[in-house]
């Protein structure tokens, strides 16, 4: 072949100009690929970040609830105190009650102010009494139980 040196200068410069693109759209996709990566990296950095914050939120929530439960299961306690004051209350005022009829009754029956039918009716209001506290007395066990 005769080839000038002209014409094997404008081929080594074609040449290197095709060299010269091809390492640019090198250099080009390495940059592109970096960036990605980077981003990939944010993106992961971000996501870790996110389930970090939710860890922290869940156990807050946990945290939460947990008080409410203890707040519940202490206003429970309260409530059956309150309850076992109130039927203790109610035994006692009952107590006191039967008290008086029984002397009533005695003082009626000494002076012989009664009649047979008055002494059935105290008798049966002193009985209805005692069947109350009972039921009462019962009501503070299981009460009791349940504390």
């Amino acid at each position: 072949r005769d080839a000038s040196t002209d014409d094997i200068a404008n081929v080594l410069f074609g040449l290197q100009a095709l060299y010269d693109d091809r390492f640019q759209q090198l250099v080009e996709s390495f940059e592109c690929i970096l960036k990605l990566e980077n981003t990939i990296a944010s993106k992961d950095k971000e996501q870790k970040e996110m389930e970090e914050v939710k860890k922290k939120v869940e156990k807050a929530e946990a945290k939460a609830k947990k008080e409410k439960k203890e707040a519940a299961e202490k206003k429970k306690q309260e409530k059956l105190q309150k309850q076992i004051k109130s039927k203790e209350k109610s035994i006692s005022s009952e107590k006191k009650q039967i008290e008086k009829l029984q002397s009533q009754l005695e003082k009626g029956k000494l002076k012989g102010t009664l009649s047979p039918v008055d002494i059935q009716k105290k008798e049966d209001k002193i009985a209805k009494g005692q069947m109350k506290i009972m039921k009462e007395q019962e009501k503070l066990k299981k009460l009791n139980r349940k504390l």
